[in-house]
């Protein structure tokens, strides 16, 4: 007879989720904050955020679970808290929380608290700044100097990838449901591209320019929408890989309007910062790929190459015409380009850089 045998009893379930849970336990003792029911409840969170999307569209709220409101809006840079709702220190708060208040914290200008009392868990969003110079929350967790800090956070670096961060360099990335693991996390690989954007500027204003750059970077790769860069060394301003597309007139030096808000922050300066941050936001969400340059200028975007027959007739070669033209842009790194990077429509990211003239 063909199906379950109804005289045999339920099946055996089996599941992972007692590893995870464990495995957060086992991270809050190291932070400082040990608690099994806010083991289990920080388990639900990262699951639920791991592809978590409201009316079919995805979200990347940034959470964050400690035990004093004050301590942790001064450690985050965070104000103006809203309260939403309370519960106790369960999945279904969890739940409800992130329905309540993940909406709300999108393009990095609200963040989701979860607040641990004695009678479980009080939730809600602070105020945080989005500038593109301006580090975010999880930043500044990153750069808090122990753990014993009582916040941690939690952050979607792309699908089924979660970063868990405390103080003091604690810091766990969770690969849940077929995530690889046998390539570099988002937030690595984009820090590479960032890197080799800002290879050749000046080093005074080095770390200003790839603050700015990783953090467009990781909002635009939140999206759905592949992507190609391509990054050019400083001596150059074209390519002859390229065979249309639109290369700018002129190039634009987002170095140039950094300093100049660096040095005198004014509301004009910094409008220019944030224009020059949605412009490039745009360029990479186009078709095509986006041309930088390696000292921190935009020269073009809807840019395309030509591929060589023999790479689409190569056996061995997997992917579509993304990927082939990654392909075309890493055999010239050292030649014609100094980095090469691609975003898949199915979110795996890679970098490809020439020989590094610093890190």
């Amino acid at each position: 007879m063909n199906g379950p045998d109804p005289e045999a009893g339920s099946p055996l379930i089996l599941s992972f989720r007692h590893l995870l849970t464990e495995a957060v336990g086992s991270f809050l003792d190291s932070a400082e904050m040990p608690c099994a029911q806010t083991a289990d409840a920080l388990s639900e969170l990262l699951v639920t955020l791991s592809r978590y999307r409201e009316e079919g569209a995805p979200l990347f709220p940034m959470a964050f679970v400690g035990d004093d409101l004050g301590d942790m809006l001064e450690l985050l840079g965070g104000h103006d808290p809203i309260p939403i709702g309370s519960g106790p220190r369960s999945r279904a708060t969890i739940q409800r929380a992130l329905k309540q208040c993940a909406p709300l914290g999108q393009g990095r200008w609200w963040a989701l608290y979860l607040l641990r009392v004695p009678e479980g868990l009080t939730y809600g969003i602070f105020r945080t700044d989005p500038f593109p110079l301006t580090e975010t929350p999880l930043e500044r967790l990153r750069r808090a100097g122990t753990p014993a800090s009582h916040v941690v956070g939690v952050l979607q670096l792309a699908d089924n990838i979660i970063e868990l961060r405390a103080g003091g360099d604690l810091c766990r990335h969770v690969y849940l449901s077929g995530a690889r693991v046998d390539v570099d996390p988002p937030s690595v690989v984009l820090r590479e591209l960032a890197h080799a954007v800002t290879e050749q500027v000046l080093p005074s204003s080095r770390d200003a320019a790839r603050g700015f750059f990783q953090r467009v970077f990781f909002e635009v790769m939140q999206g759905s929408h592949g992507t190609l860069v391509a990054v050019l060394p400083r001596e150059r301003a074209g390519s002859a890989l390229f065979v249309d597309g639109i290369l700018l007139p002129r190039p634009l030096d987002v170095v140039s309007l950094l300093d100049r808000y660096q040095a005198a922050p004014d509301d004009a300066a910094a409008s220019a910062v944030r224009a020059t941050a949605q412009l490039l936001r745009g360029m990479l969400a186009t078709d095509g790929i986006t041309v930088l340059r390696a000292d921190g200028c935009i020269l073009g975007y809807n840019v395309f190459v030509r591929h060589p027959e023999t790479l689409a007739r190569q056996p061995a070669f997997v992917g579509g015409a993304r990927r082939r033209t990654f392909e075309v842009l890493g055999a010239a790194l050292g030649s014609e380009l100094a980095a090469a990077f691609i975003r898949s429509q199915d979110g795996d990211v890679a970098c490809r850089r020439a020989q590094r003239l610093e890190d």
